[in-house]
């Protein structure tokens, strides 16, 4: 084999093991890919940075201050320090506002507006679009995946989920086979930890060791400041800042499922930037995988120059089944489940 395939080999490996490639090969937007899905990349940067993200409430409602007419009302508003007009007047006219001023002195609207709507409107979680979803999420799965490029196995991964109370943890194992192994050594591990809320996953740290601990990238988020900081390998820093909803190159494929089924943009942190990347709205589909023929979710990769393709199950715990792209060249790379397992 010529040095340059040899490269071109262990970069393509390198790459694929890296499964996650789809939003690193080119992070630059260009042509959409062949679909009809208008192309829906939401930018999100005026929302607050210390963003825990979290779940959209209504704003109280707006106590109801009770502007009386002034020449009646003056009894109804300051009885309970002095009757200005006529004391008098006070007593004889209606014998609701004493009792109602007798509270609202010390507390002004407190018993009428707190019974309001309160009880109905105080916890609108509905509207958090991640909140039914998230509770189909496994407590834990491992899954095994094979490694292609082109039509030829290059590698394997081995993938663990876990879910403690509010708590995510992520870890994939990848590591070259056959010829590819004879250029790519070493384990490509991945880590995504962080918290589960009502709108998904919030990452708080993403690690991705390249062979060894040596060539390893990090970000770590700080949701309390909006802002999350990158290392990499050569021990480059980098700030960036964070918006609501942002993910690492792992969580993302499990908080894809859990957005509202119309075009998505996902905020994507990588070790460089920034930068939402756009998915069409999911169709479902059968796949045919090692694993079996599978009822999927399928999602296309849509403003970009490279293509990329994502099924997920279908029903609860929505795990990734097989995930597809293309480089510039037009190279494939696939990475496809070979054997699955979870517990609900």
């Amino acid at each position: 084999m010529e040095p340059g395939t040899r490269l071109m080999a262990a970069a393509a490996v390198a790459s694929v093991l890296a499964h996650l490639a789809l939003v690193t090969l080119v992070p630059a937007p260009g042509v959409p890919v062949a679909d009809d899905t208008p192309l829906a990349v939401e930018l999100r940067e005026e929302s607050p940075p210390p963003a825990a993200i979290p779940p959209r409430r209504l704003p109280p409602k707006a106590k109801a201050v009770r502007a009386a007419p002034p020449p009646s009302a003056p009894a109804n508003r300051e009885t309970p320090t002095a009757a200005l007009p006529d004391s008098g007047e006070a007593p004889t006219a209606p014998a609701e506002p004493p009792a109602a001023d007798s509270q609202a002195g010390p507390a002004a609207a407190a018993p009428p507006a707190e019974t309001n709507e309160t009880p109905t409107a105080e916890v609108p979680a509905d509207e958090a679009p991640a909140l039914l979803a998230v509770k189909g999420l496994a407590k834990s799965a491992d899954l095994r995946f094979n490694l292609i490029r082109g039509e030829g196995k290059v590698g394997e991964v081995a993938w663990k989920w876990r879910l403690d109370s509010n708590r995510y943890s992520i870890e994939t194992i990848g590591t070259a086979s056959g010829l590819a192994a004879m250029f790519v050594g070493g384990e490509y591990r991945q880590t995504s930890e962080g918290t589960v809320g009502a709108n998904g996953l919030q990452p708080q740290r993403y690690r991705f060791e390249k062979g060894s601990a040596e060539k390893t990238d990090t970000v770590e988020f700080d949701w309390a400041s909006g802002k999350a900081t990158s290392t990499d390998a050569k021990g480059k820093v980098r700030q960036l800042e964070l918006v609501p909803g942002t993910q690492d190159l792992m969580s993302f494929l499990h908080q894809l499922p859990l957005l509202p089924a119309d075009a998505i943009s996902i905020p994507l942190a990588t070790i460089k930037k920034l930068k939402d990347y756009s998915f069409s709205a999911p169709k479902t589909v059968k796949v045919t995988v090692p694993a079996g023929e599978l009822d999927a979710y399928y999602y296309q990769r849509i403003g970009a120059e490279t293509e990329a393709e994502v099924w997920l199950q279908h029903q609860p715990p929505y795990l990734p089944i097989r995930i597809r792209l293309f480089d510039k060249l037009g190279n494939k790379f696939e990475q496809v489940l070979t054997h699955i397992e979870y517990q609900p």
